[in-house]
């Protein structure tokens, strides 16, 4: 290994290296550091298909009392939505009761068809105990989720068959994002994954559940899912979501780009030699993993020291002939 001349090299032109540059010459250590190999996607949140409920009336009737009389409205399981009366649901309440003193097994009878009205247990409750008929019923809710979409008003009378609410259960939500066709070693089923969205910081660990069958005929992507916890509602739909899918993580030796010269394929370091200011060019097999640094296939182990700032020690010797 010959010694190097102190040279400088700028825009293929060597100057003479300078006493203050001698004492400018810094050094680091090889270091090992995982390097994950991953892929980037993005997405959208959206509300889950099977969290979205239809609430439709099985009789004719008219309402009055909303609890939920707009969009977005919180809505719980149990909770009145409104007062309902059925010229229907009334003549029937009255067959219950009239059976009732007579026959037994014809009031069972009449309050099966009270059941198939969607009045609800509590509401037959109420009637038998008070002994009679009531015009208008309390229409409970049989989900909980907020109000998307709805087609009554305070007073509207409505048909048998109407949906009156749609309610979207927000608990859980889906991430939808599209990956292409060369990707599908990183959107397996099961793969974890990291989810962000605009404006959080917060980094939620998930797994994707779902690759849908069909590609995109024009792009040629595939959409795939992900499923999220939204206990506190503070995931919202439409939301854009960045999806990060890592395959693996390996340990890998590294230097910064400053500390590695590339002269067409190959890569060379210069390492302190036996006297003080004397640095010796070594040739090594490296990679580009970042703009800031160098993955070290060989020729180089942990904790062997190197000079950071390289261009201070190019000799025009090694950069031509590439010689050590």
């Amino acid at each position: 290994m010959k010694k190097l001349l102190w040279s400088l090299v700028l825009l293929g032109t060597l100057h003479a290296t300078t006493v203050e540059q001698l004492f400018n010459v810094k050094t680091i250590k090889v270091t090992s550091e995982k390097i994950e190999k991953s892929r980037t996607y993005n997405g959208y949140v959206k509300i889950a298909d099977d969290k979205i409920y239809s609430i439709s009336l099985t009789q004719d009737g008219f309402v009055k009392n909303l609890t939920a009389a707009n969009i977005y409205d919180k809505v719980r399981k149990g909770q009145k939505l409104f007062d309902i009366y059925s010229p229907e649901v009334y003549k029937a309440q009255i067959e219950m009761l009239s059976a009732k003193r007579f026959n037994a097994d014809l009031a069972r009878n009449m309050e099966k068809k009270l059941e198939l009205y969607d009045v609800s247990a509590r509401n037959i409750k109420r009637i038998k105990n008070a002994n009679k008929a009531f015009k208008y019923l309390p229409f409970y809710a049989p989900y909980s989720g907020i109000v998307i979409e709805k087609s009554i008003t305070e007073g509207s009378a409505v048909k048998k068959g109407t949906e009156v609410y749609k309610l979207a259960d927000l608990s859980t939500v889906w991430v939808v994002a599209k990956a292409y066709e060369a990707d599908r070693a990183y959107i397996k089923k099961g793969s974890k994954v990291k989810v962000t969205l605009n404006g959080d910081k917060t980094v939620y660990d998930a797994r994707v559940d779902f690759i849908y069958p069909i590609v995109d005929i024009v792009n040629k992507t595939i959409d795939f899912r992900i499923t999220l916890k939204n206990k506190k509602g503070k995931i919202q739909p439409n939301s854009y979501a960045t999806i990060k899918s890592i395959q693996k993580v390996m340990t890998h030796l590294v230097l910064p780009t400053t500390a590695v010269v590339t002269k067409g394929s190959k890569h060379l370091v210069f390492l302190p030699g036996e006297y003080e200011g004397e640095y010796k060019s070594k040739f090594v097999e490296a990679k580009r993993v970042s703009s800031t640094k160098f993955e070290i296939l060989s020729g180089l182990k942990e904790g062997d020291v190197v000079v950071n700032n390289s261009l201070f020690l190019i000799d025009s010797d090694v950069l031509i002939n590439g010689e050590e």
